[in-house]
């Protein structure tokens, strides 16, 4: 046995274990499954941020209609008009939806009831089709 104040402190050195290549390795894969959860989520919470978006932009849009039509007595021809003027009635930027496309008005409605059609293409950029976002007056 040793006794000395040296040898203690040798064998309590080599007593001591670092992590093995397995525990890291376990470590490593949790982080990464972790990380990959939290990742789809925050896509996911992009995607309906980006549909509630173009709600708003699109109900901005119809109340600037509604406000040129109470001036005016009739719909514009184009969103163009809604932007032009000394006054307009709704800024530039909320005619394009949160994917970069033209927000679609048509005045006459060709679909539902209302006087007009105002929509978004949505995510696909493809007017028509299942993701598209309407507001129908």
């Amino acid at each position: 046995m040793c006794e000395n104040k040296k040898c203690l402190l040798v064998r309590r050195v080599t007593n001591q274990r670092g992590m093995t290549l397995i525990e890291i390795m376990v470590v490593i894969a949790i982080i990464g499954i972790l990380a990959t959860a939290i990742g789809f989520g925050v896509v996911r919470w992009l995607e309906k941020s980006k549909d509630e978006t173009a709600r708003i932009h699109l109900n901005k849009v119809a109340e600037a209609l509604t406000a040129y039509y109470a001036t005016e007595g009739e719909y514009p021809g184009s969103l163009d008009d809604l932007t032009s003027g000394k006054n307009p009635l709704v800024d530039a930027k909320n005619l394009k939806d949160p994917w970069k496309s033209e927000v679609i008005y048509r005045y006459p409605a060709s679909r539902g009831e209302g006087d007009y059609d105002l929509c978004s293409k949505g995510k696909d950029k493809k007017e028509g089709t299942d993701d598209d976002i309407c507001r129908e007056d």
